[in-house]
């Protein structure tokens, strides 16, 4: 198996929800670091510490240029960009305890044999249905990495390992569980659910994740955990 090397053309996008500037001094220092380029996602949002301005960003694609919602023509500037990259790493984060996990919107074999090749457990296929979804979705070679807690000090120090080992070229350590998003339960917080521990409270086994009341009216997203030979 291939590993990258800092010789390849990748591309650190920041906080495209500016409510997540968290991962901002990581990906500055290891960008420098490896000679790799980064982006700040949202500017606007991350100057006032929001999640968004006039939109999502993170919903926003394939974006439009010619919008009037700047996460719209934001969304087309920074796909058109990403596509000129080798692999992009999107870098979030959210308010749930399951750790880091990755994202893969767009799981295709191609970027399933890319995140093979990072030191995280867990991977999460949510693939987009709807014609406007992640940007992830709409780039070549792009994952999400997902930061939970968002705001642990703990977290950022373990994204700046994992990033670093990725970017240095060091092979997987861990184990990897694939998973594929199949659901949701709605309604209120339940604090009885855990991410990625199976349950069958509702009648039926699945595994929950975002349990921590990130959308509201929603209780958790629902999985199934797939072959681990993926």
């Amino acid at each position: 198996m291939k590993y990258p090397s800092i010789k390849e053309n990748i591309l650190l996008i920041a906080a495209t929800h500016g409510n997540e500037g968290f991962s901002l001094p990581v990906i500055q220092k290891l960008a420098a670091e490896f000679e790799v380029t980064y982006i700040v996602g949202n500017p606007r949002a991350l100057k006032q510490n929001v999640r968004g301005t006039d939109g999502d960003l993170n919903r926003s694609g394939p974006g439009n240029r010619q919008s009037k919602i700047y996460e719209q023509r934001r969304a087309a500037t920074i796909i058109k960009k990403a596509s000129r990259y080798n692999v992009t790493i999107d870098v979030h984060g959210t308010v749930s305890n399951s750790g880091i996990f990755l994202i893969l919107s767009d799981p295709n074999w191609e970027n399933i044999e890319l995140v093979k090749t990072l030191d995280v457990v867990n991977v999460v296929m949510w693939p987009g249905l709807m014609p406007t979804g992640p940007m992830s979705q709409f780039i070549p070679r792009c994952f999400e990495i997902e930061c939970v807690p968002k705001d642990s000090p703990q977290i950022a120090l373990e994204l700046k390992r994992i990033l670093r080992r990725y970017l240095a070229g060091k092979p997987r350590l861990v184990k990897q569980k694939f998973y594929i998003v199949t659901g949701q339960t709605k309604g209120s917080f339940d604090p009885s659910l855990r991410d990625f521990v199976k349950t069958s409270k509702y009648g039926y086994p699945f595994y929950p994740i975002l349990c921590g009341n990130q959308y509201p009216g929603i209780t958790c997203y629902q999985m199934q955990r797939l072959n681990d030979t993926l």
